[in-house]
């Protein structure tokens, strides 16, 4: 009973995702760490991820998706003279974005707990 709750594919596509945001804070943690580094090109996960996890999860498969890979953004146009290419006010907005989503999951999940914990001992709080 327990492992069809945790098995499901709305849970397991919350762990993956859930997964795939601290990848992504890593992500713009380097880029923002290396703001200053002369000829740093930013790092993006792999823009076909979203598609590949669409799939698995129209056939129920979400944690088969395997952890999105990475790699330096070499079409974006550098703003400076050194060559980086990264930009402040991107990289916070995408932050934000990725930290509201990343609660989003969080809260799912808890929520998936709670209920758990009041089916096994029939009260809301333990």
């Amino acid at each position: 009973m327990i492992d069809k709750i945790f098995s499901s594919p709305s849970y397991d596509g919350s762990k993956v995702m859930l997964d795939v945001a601290v990848m992504r804070q890593e992500i713009f943690s380097s880029n923002l760490g290396n703001i200053e580094t002369p000829g740093f090109k930013r790092l993006e996960m792999s823009k076909d991820f979203n598609k590949i996890f669409a799939d698995a999860v129209k056939a129920g498969k979400p944690a088969s998706v395997q952890r999105p890979g990475f790699a330096a953004d070499l079409h974006s146009p550098s703003q400076r003279k050194d060559g980086n290419n990264v930009v402040l006010q991107d990289e916070l907005l995408a932050m934000n974005k990725n930290g509201a989503e990343y609660e989003t999951m969080v809260d799912f999940v808890s929520g998936s707990m709670r209920t758990l914990r009041m089916a096994i001992t029939g009260r809301t709080q333990v």
